[in-house]
């Protein structure tokens, strides 16, 4: 495999800092890049764009003392322009988790858990919007690296009295890095830090994520990853997200994009258990 293919396979399947982040987990959540220039290649001046979505389900304790699933749909738009890449997202949340637990979807990295000081074991089944996402990212002209930079803000559209958002507006910052090696092997590594709205009755900080694996390509049109991914709790009552992905992405064909991705917990605050579907097609 040559090692422009390589480059160019890694791109598409790049983690973004688009959508939902994900980094925890080894393939990305975002929009797909169908036509990104690699990385020895000017950005093309016309427009692509993509429609994409996925669903998602999620269980665990999230040390609350009780089992906690969610369940969640997505559907959004992408688009890219030279080196910047634009995409909005809003995702359909169904949850069963404690009275005191709010599951708030949304963001650069990862799910936000936030629980008040008490310790309330009490279920509730809820259902509705979720919070939407509007991301950018500028793709770096580094030379033989994938680089990129991004913000975002998570807009407050999720129902604050069913406990499926905040109420409030995050914004986020983060950046990547991959280096495609001989062999398909391609190490990526990122870090984010999120500034958390503050919900009334709720003691809750910013908060740094970062993630670290490989990526292998297994062939022109399929890739898969392995990855760790380190998450500081938004809830200062809540315990740290450590987690382990394996992740694998296949082109369909030449602007349909299929991504499976699994992930476990490895403390407390992570889920025991995340599994997820992305499917994207460009025009």
């Amino acid at each position: 495999m040559s090692r422009h293919l390589v480059e160019t396979t890694m791109r598409k399947f790049m983690i973004s800092g688009v959508l939902t982040a994900v980094l925890s987990l080894p393939f990305p959540a975002s929009a797909q890049e169908l036509s990104a220039p690699g990385p020895h290649e000017p950005p093309k001046s016309r427009t692509t764009a993509e429609v994409f979505g996925g669903v998602d389900y999620e269980q665990g304790t999230y040390g609350t003392g009780a089992k906690v699933e969610t369940a969640s749909a997505k559907i959004g738009v992408g688009l890219r322009k030279g080196r910047v890449r634009l995409a909005a997202a809003i995702p359909y949340v169904r949850t069963t988790a404690p009275i005191d637990v709010v599951v708030s979807q949304g963001g650069l990295f990862g799910t936000p858990l936030l629980g008040s000081n008490t310790s309330q074991t009490v279920r509730t089944r809820r259902e509705g919007i979720g919070d939407a996402a509007i991301e950018a990212a500028y793709d770096l002209p580094a030379e033989g690296f994938i680089a990129s930079l991004g913000a975002g803000v998570k807009l407050p559209t999720a129902s604050r009295s069913k406990g499926l958002g905040t109420g409030k507006v995050d914004y986020a910052v983060n950046a990547e890095i991959a280096r495609p090696l001989r062999g398909g092997i391609t190490p990526f590594a990122a870090v984010g830090y999120t500034l958390v709205g503050k919900p009334a009755g709720f003691a809750v900080r910013n908060t740094l994520a970062a993630s670290a694996g490989t990526r292998i390509a297994l062939s022109s049109r399929a890739s898969a990853a392995i990855s760790y991914s380190y998450e500081q709790s938004a809830a200062r009552a809540r315990a740290d997200r450590q987690s382990i992905g394996f992740g694998v992405g296949v082109a369909l064909g030449r602007k349909l994009q299929l991504g499976l991705q699994s992930e476990a917990g490895l403390s407390r605050g992570a889920p025991d258990v995340r599994l997820g579907l992305r499917l994207g097609a460009g025009f």
